[in-house]
């Protein structure tokens, strides 16, 4: 609408712009026979059935421009046309400045049938402050069109006073001004015709005569008598004298109420606000008055009160012709103008009685209330502290979709999307009693286009739950689904991904997982969603980096009972690698059996790097008997995974792994089995620290051939190591005996930290390098050049000048003066320009080339050594 302001329908622009709205449109229709969607709005907020999108600039002004044009939605079928869509744009964008008028020109257009392709549904805007000073849109055009010899006098209710006063004396000698009538009342008059008035003169006489209802006939008189004030002073050559014979032509009753309101205007317009335009002042008072005597009386329903009003404001449109030159200004400024009819239903809910509106807000007649008179009083009685009354309101309101009539439905859907954040501020029995409306409301509805404004009021009334985390009223949206999923299955698979409680699962545990106690609805959102529920569940426990956030999720699936372990097995059993794989380590807490059924069959079919991760999350899980599992997965799990995998059974602290692990720390040779392995068993035992171990580590330490130590030395170092763990008198013994050095046992395997706050420890200490080693990492793909500055045994940590492929199997070599440590590693994420990589094979002497890199880090630097490692990670 902006490019066609600016530029015109026809510009290359506009047209480039208009393709773009229009494809996008096609986009978002849904393709079956009756779909659509209904665009509507709630404040300076745009809904998309009803789901609130993005605010920028564009969308809160075109949000202003539906509220102005009293538009509360548009609806769009899925039969919309190109040309349809453009007789739209231009309705809005070249339209008149009264809102009535753009509205009448769309319905010009697209006509009110249920055929219609475009449908806008209207709404009847009320003030929302009782007590506000502003002034109407027709007062203030008045102020600024009207000359100034006019204001002077016609707008000076003393000045009208004296020219009823003069007429009247004219038509009955003797009469002074006729007071003391209470406004909106008119005198008895005698059988004979006479006025029963004061003697006397001036506006202090005190009233004689008793009182009667205000008649419709004597308002739409005296609203004629003020336009006729106004077509006089307009003519500059016009003399009062004419005005005296229309007022002599004038009924009693009618002058006599008039005066009486001109009295009170009089009364309470300060003198210095002549400027005021009093004769759209007074027409709308006596309009409201009469409105609101009728509607106090009963004789009227608040559902016709529009309707009186607008026939008054009719009454008006002569005097209001008169007030017509600023509105064309207006109009061609693009300023859309309220209609007259909305600023008297405005006015007049303005001067109802709050008990009065409490009533027609409690009965069967509140679809006829705006939503906007609905949430200013409801503000107003929460402001007051009084939720009892609001909370009654708000129930009753939605309770009306049960009415029978259409076009009430109509009112209270399109009412329940905009007020959908009041229902959620009042908690979560309120919303949702409302949801639960709103769903048997689906259940029921027959009518297409009363279903999608229901629709979309349900889907609004779902994201403001999911917003305010209420999470009893999204159980209930669950049940809804369900139940609207039996009778009809196609409207639920529509509702399912515009109200998107599954995607904002990952939100709600993550939330959860702060909290000191998860709150038992989220329990029944998440059992209600299960299969969507425990896909996030093993997602976020996948991305677990703190034990306390892994122990937090497992009580969370725990909590979701045998149903969600059900998903859990069947995820493993027929899942995608990656999601099956993510259910690992809930598994190795919650279901071993099946975890050790199930992934002797699945890892063959996956590659090495969802083994790694398997082996990751087993220890992820931290389960107490996690070294026997990972035991009875040796013989699946990839070669090159299999140091890994003896690490974590040594950190694991499950000493029934202990007899495997001293069947493979023995000497001699087994097939298929690395040095490193038989290495990795080694220190395997030494963290278990199981007594059992003892005499294969010494064999390891000790054996001799014609004087010769029998295995290689970085085997002694590692047995000797073990040996001292599991009982410190052999480390004074093991030196003494047996030719190792202090620096070479001081480079040991750590042990676990219970205390750790993260998942996994660090099974080596990691010394940084006084000068960086320069490295050659190879594989398939090419060579690439790596600076190593940070080394242990179990790998290290450099800065990289290609982009290596993190997870990748290379080789690395590492040129240590005239020799070469070689190794087989897996790359890893680390920092920015720089890569880990873990070593995964290597032979013993490449390995002990490595340990004396290490001794000489140390010695020549200590202080790249830190202390005792807390498990904190390093930055």
């Amino acid at each position: 609408m902006k490019y066609v302001r600016l530029y015109g329908f026809d510009h290359k622009r506009t047209a480039g712009q208009f393709e773009i709205a229009w494809t996008e449109l096609q986009q978002g229709l849904p393709k079956d026979r009756d779909g659509g969607f209904l665009l509507g709005v709630s404040g300076n907020t745009l809904l998309l059935d009803g789901i609130a999108l993005e605010t920028g600039q564009a969308e809160r002004s075109f949000a202003h421009l539906l509220n102005t044009a009293g538009l509360a939605s548009i609806q769009f079928t899925n039969q919309v046309s190109l040309d349809d869509f453009a007789k739209l744009v231009r309705a809005f964008a070249v339209g008149s400045a009264k809102a009535t008028d753009v509205v009448k020109q769309i319905k010009d257009i697209f006509g009110e049938s249920k055929q219609a392709t475009i449908k806008i549904n209207e709404v009847k805007f009320v003030a929302a402050d009782p007590a506000t000073g502003e002034v109407s849109i027709a007062a203030q055009i008045a102020a600024q069109t009207l000359g100034p010899e006019f204001k002077q006098w016609l707008n000076d209710p003393q000045k009208l006073l004296q020219l009823i006063a003069a007429a009247e004396g004219a038509h009955q000698s003797g009469s002074g001004v006729v007071g003391g009538a209470p406004v909106g009342s008119v005198p008895n008059t005698p059988g004979d015709g006479t006025v029963a008035i004061p003697a006397g003169t001036g506006s202090g006489g005190n009233w004689i005569g008793g009182t009667v209802p205000l008649q419709e006939e004597e308002v739409i008189q005296a609203i004629r008598l003020l336009t006729r004030f106004g077509e006089v002073g307009g003519d500059p050559t016009a003399k009062t004298e004419s005005l005296q014979v229309e007022l002599n032509k004038t009924d009693p009753n009618t002058k006599l109420n008039l005066q009486q309101l001109l009295e009170g205007l009089a009364a309470t317009v300060p003198a210095q606000q002549n400027d005021t335009p009093l004769l759209m002042k007074a027409a709308e008072h006596m309009a409201i008055r009469f409105a609101l005597e009728r509607f106090q009386k009963g004789e009227v329903k608040v559902n016709a009160v529009h309707q009186m009003l607008e026939h008054m404001s009719r009454q008006m449109d002569t005097l209001r012709q008169i007030l017509r030159i600023q509105e064309d200004k207006m109009g061609k400024a693009g300023i859309l103008v309220e209609s007259h009819a909305d600023i008297l239903d405005r006015m007049f809910w303005a001067e109802v009685p709050d008990a009065g509106k409490k009533s027609v807000l409690l009965s069967n007649e509140a679809p006829c209330v705006p939503p906007r008179n609905v949430r200013q009083f409801v503000e107003v009685l929460l402001d007051r502290g009084d939720k009892d009354s609001a909370n009654a309101i708000l129930l009753n309101y939605c309770n009306c979709l049960d009415v029978k009539d259409t076009e009430p439905r109509r009112k209270i859907a399109t009412g329940l999307s905009q007020l959908a954040d009041l229902y959620a501020a009042l908690g979560n029995d309120l919303m949702g009693a409302a949801v639960k409306k709103l769903g048997e409301a689906l259940c029921k509805e027959t009518d297409p286009e009363l279903q999608s404004m229901i629709s979309a009021a349900f889907v609004r009334m779902s994201s403001e739950a999911s917003t305010r985390r209420l999470y009893a009223a999204l159980n209930s949206v669950c049940e809804s689904i369900d139940n609207i999923a039996k009778l009809r299955p196609v409207l639920a698979g529509d509702l399912r991904p515009r109200i998107g409680i599954e995607n904002r699962l990952p939100e709600f545990i993550e939330e959860a997982l702060r909290e000191p106690r998860i709150p038992g609805d989220l329990l029944l959102v998440l059992r209600r969603t299960s299969q969507a529920g425990v896909e996030h569940l093993a997602d976020r426990f996948f991305r677990c980096m703190r034990r306390d956030e892994c122990d937090r999720m497992v009580e969370l699936v725990k909590e979701l009972g045998p149903d969600g372990l059900a998903q859990l097995r069947e995820m493993l059993r027929t899942g995608q690698a990656r999601p099956a794989a993510s259910v690992v380590g809930l598994l190795s807490r919650l279901d071993v059996p099946t975890l050790l059924e199930l992934l002797p069959i699945r890892l063959p079919e996956w590659n090495r790097f969802y083994h790694d991760i398997v082996v990751r999350q087993i220890a992820y899980g931290a389960a107490v008997d996690r070294g026997r599992t990972l035991l009875e997965l040796l013989e699946v799990l990839d070669p090159l995974v299999l140091p890994q995998a003896l690490d974590e059974i040594g950190m694991s602290g499950d000493r029934t792994a202990v007899p495997p692990l001293i069947v493979m720390a023995e000497a001699g040779e087994t097939k298929g089995r690395s040095p490193l392995l038989q290495a990795k068993a080694v220190e395997s035992l030494g963290r278990l620290r199981e007594m059992e171990s003892v005499p294969v580590l010494r064999n390891l330490l000790e054996a001799k051939k014609m004087w010769k130590y029998i295995h290689p030395r970085e085997l002694r170092i590692t047995a000797a190591q073990a040996l001292a763990k599991i009982d410190p008198r052999y480390s004074s013994q093991v030196m003494a005996d047996n030719g190792l050095e202090p620096g070479e046992l001081a480079i040991a395997p750590l042990d676990a930290a219970p205390a750790c706050p993260w998942v996994r420890q660090r099974r080596y200490e990691r010394i940084a390098l006084r000068k960086a080693i320069s490295a050659t990492i190879s594989s398939s793909w090419g060579k690439s050049s790596i600076s190593i500055r940070e080394l242990s045994l179990g790998g290290g940590m450099g800065i990289k000048e290609d982009n290596l492929r993190v997870g990748a199997e290379a080789n690395l070599d590492m040129s240590v003066g005239m020799k070469h440590i070689r190794a087989q590693v897996l790359l890893r994420r680390a920092r920015v320009n720089e890569v880990g990589f873990e070593i995964v094979n290597t032979d013993l002497e490449s390995r002990y080339r490595l340990r004396r890199v290490l001794m000489e880090a140390v010695e020549n630097a200590p202080e790249t050594r830190g202390t005792d490692w807390n498990g904190a990670r390093k930055l």
